[in-house]
Formats: C-alpha cells, structure tokens, sequence
C-alpha cells in the first residue's frame, strides 16, 4: 500500500498539462483510456483481449486481469504552434496520463482508475507599444494565461462469464479553468489584470462488454452524459476599479458517448486492432455536431523464450483520425497521429515496461489559421503486484548439535 500511495501523491502533485494553441477555444486534448502498450498501437486496442488490458475506459475490460496489478505511466515532450501570419513557439509538457489498479476476486474483478479525461492549456506573452495621442510611447507586456484541465476517477465492478464479460463503473468528474489576463506597463501608468476561475464536478457512470471467439475479440462501451456544475469566481482590478464576481452555473458538459473495437489475431505472433469512438456534441451547448475518432494499429507479440533477443521485443505501430468538438475560423479542427511502440520485459514473469512515441499535427495553417505539431514521448509499467510477497522457500529449523562425548 505504501507503493500505492506513493504513486497518487505523486501523480496529484503535477499538473496534468494538454498544451495547444487551440485551448482559448475549447479542450483539444482528449484521453480515451489507453495505456501505453495502446498509445503505440496507434491508441487503439480498445477490445484486445489477448494480453492484460488496463484500458478501463470500457470497465468490463477489468476482467483480463487475474491478479492483483497495477499501471501507470509518465508521458514528455514538446509542442509547437505556429499561425498563418508566420508566428510560432515551442512549449513542453510533462503529465501523468492515467493511474489503474485491478483486484480479481474469482471471476468478480474490482478496479480502481484515474486519468486526465480532457484539458487545453496555453501560456503566452507580447511585448509592444502604445502610443497615445500625444504621440507619447509606452511599453507594455500583455500576457495571458489558460490552465484548464478534467480529472476523471472510476470505481468498477466487472464480471466475467463464459457468455459475455460484462462491466460498470461510477464515474466521478471533477476539474477547474482559470483565465488569467494582465496588461503590465514599464512606466507610471495603471496595470490591469482579470482573472475568472471556473470549476467542474458532478458524477456519472459507464457501461461494458467484451467476448473474444477464437482469434477474434470485440468490446463496446457507453458512457453517460453529465452535466457538470460547480461556481465561477470573476476577479478585475483596473484601477481604480476592483471587484470580485461570484455565481452558481452549469459550466461544461460531458457528451454522450459510445465506443467500439474489434481485434483479430492472426500468424500467432500478430493482432491488429480498429477502435471508433463517437462523441454526441449535438445534445449539449457547447458544440452543434457531433465528433469522432477512427483509430487502427498493428502488433508484434512473439513468443516468450523463443528466437533471438532482437526477436523478442514487442514491437507495435498505428494511427488515428479525430475531429475535435469545436470550430476555428467556421472550419472543423482536425486531428492526426502516427505511433510506434514496444515493451521490454522484466525478470518477473508478467510484469514489463512499455515505451511509446507520438507523432501528433492538430489543425490547419490554411483552414483554421493555426496548427500544433507535438512528438511525446510515454513510459509506462504494467503487472506490478504490489500485494504479493515472494514465498519463502527455507523454513525455520534446528540444526543438531555435535555430540562431543
């Protein structure tokens, strides 16, 4: 329990950062539940039921675990935006993509999970000049700053049978946005700044199931839609004017949604995987389409003990298509990706260390007048029992005594 703890401290204690240059307009970044072995399979995987699959975005998904195991992963990299007038900086990020923990009991299985579930951030500043009408000039610095972020934590409940493996799971929300906008001037002249905090919370819930028959296996899931409510805080101080501004409100929406894979296995050391993803935008306020995702990705899992060390290693590469909920310049915001991954196994058998790179360009120069290009990099370990003690193999026991007579 203390590695467990460790774990959520650490994962709270770091901002869960989806930096881009789209996030004054909405959340651009949205985590499906892939763990990394997934994220290098193109973010597909979704029904893969021929590994331990900690993909519980889809609760019934808990039931490929059959012992105590828990998964996280760390996920770093860069982003770089640039805009139709020839703009463009580099940001980096660093977050915790998910946390799970799995307890089987028979075939009744216990989960727990955390992860980001949407957020956009951006951080910029402008350095310029005004200049009044007595042509006197002045320096300033405009600087603005968003930090919007969505947690999503699960409590789930699994069944698994020889018919259907089935799931649900209680979801529960909970995230904030802060605003933050500041004119700073060098010389003698009043500062203005506005900050406007909003947070997010209200609870839900998901529903499962998956079947695998023979090398092929499918999986489906339904997520609720979820208003979420919580308070806005509005702060000014434009001198000599300073006020603060509270009030209850609504403030995002979780759409509903569903989900579906399929997972063919074949040759016996390859899968490929096809994930869909839709997204109901149409019933809430915020957006008046609908969206989805398309992802596809392909493994090599060879056997254990066998072929060279080279012909060993896991090896894993996809993509994905996505479109996001909102618009820029009345054009749609498109999303796509190309991944590549692999696992190194550990000494103890099922547990091992997934590696993951994405290749990520968001928007278009010429459509929507910005773009982001990001390359993460992803970490991950998987099959930890941290319950599990290694039997002791010598028992106590007296050893005789010379006799010296």
């Amino acid at each position: 329990m203390r590695i467990v703890s460790f774990i959520i401290v650490l994962i709270m204690s770091f901002r869960l950062f989806g930096n881009s240059v789209f996030s004054f307009d909405g959340m651009p970044l949205q985590n499906y539940g892939n763990d990394v072995y997934g994220i290098g399979m193109g973010e597909s995987g979704s029904s893969d039921l021929f590994r331990i699959n900690t993909n519980y975005f889809n609760p019934s998904l808990v039931t490929t675990a059959n012992k105590v195991i828990f998964s996280t992963a760390v996920s770093l990299g860069n982003t770089w935006y640039a805009d139709d007038d020839g703009n463009g900086f580099r940001d980096d990020g660093l977050n915790f993509p998910y946390f799970t923990l799995a307890v089987p009991i028979k075939n009744h299985k216990f989960a727990f999970s955390f992860n980001s579930y949407t957020s956009g951030n951006l951080n910029n500043e402008i350095s310029s000049t005004w200049i009044d009408e007595q042509n006197s000039k002045y320096d300033y610095r405009e600087i603005n700053r968003l930090i919007s972020n969505i947690y999503k934590t699960d409590i789930i409940y699994a069944l698994k049978n020889k018919y259907l493996n089935l799931g649900f799971s209680a979801n529960y929300y909970l995230g904030s946005r802060v605003r933050f906008w500041q004119l700073d001037f060098d010389d003698e002249i009043y500062d203005a700044k506005e900050e406007t905090k909003e947070t997010y919370k209200n609870a839900g819930f998901s529903l499962g199931g998956n079947k695998k028959m023979g090398n092929i296996s499918f999986a489906l899931a339904y997520v609720s839609k979820v208003d979420l409510k919580g308070e806005s805080i509005h702060k000014y101080n434009h001198e000599p004017y300073e006020d603060v501004i509270e009030s209850d409100v609504i403030q995002y929406e979780i759409p509903r949604k569903i989900a579906g894979g399929i997972t063919w296995k074949f040759l016996e050391k390859y899968k490929t995987s096809i994930d869909v993803n839709y997204d109901f935008w149409e019933e809430t306020e915020i957006s008046d389409f609908n969206t989805y995702k398309l992802a596809c990705g392909l493994a090599y899992d060879p056997l254990s003990g066998y072929g060279k060390w080279y012909q060993r290693i896991p090896l894993r590469w996809g993509g994905y298509y996505r479109e996001l909920p909102f618009k820029k310049n009345d054009k749609k915001i498109i999303e796509k990706a190309f991944s590549l991954g692999c696992s190194i196994p550990l000494k103890t058998p099922g547990k091992k260390l997934d590696l993951a790179v994405k290749f990520l360009l968001r928007g278009d120069l010429e459509n929507n007048g910005m773009r982001d290009k990001a390359v993460m990099f992803y970490f991950g370990i998987t099959g930890f029992d941290i319950f599990s003690k290694r039997p002791k193999k010598i028992e106590h026991r007296d050893i005789p005594k010379a006799d010296d007579r």
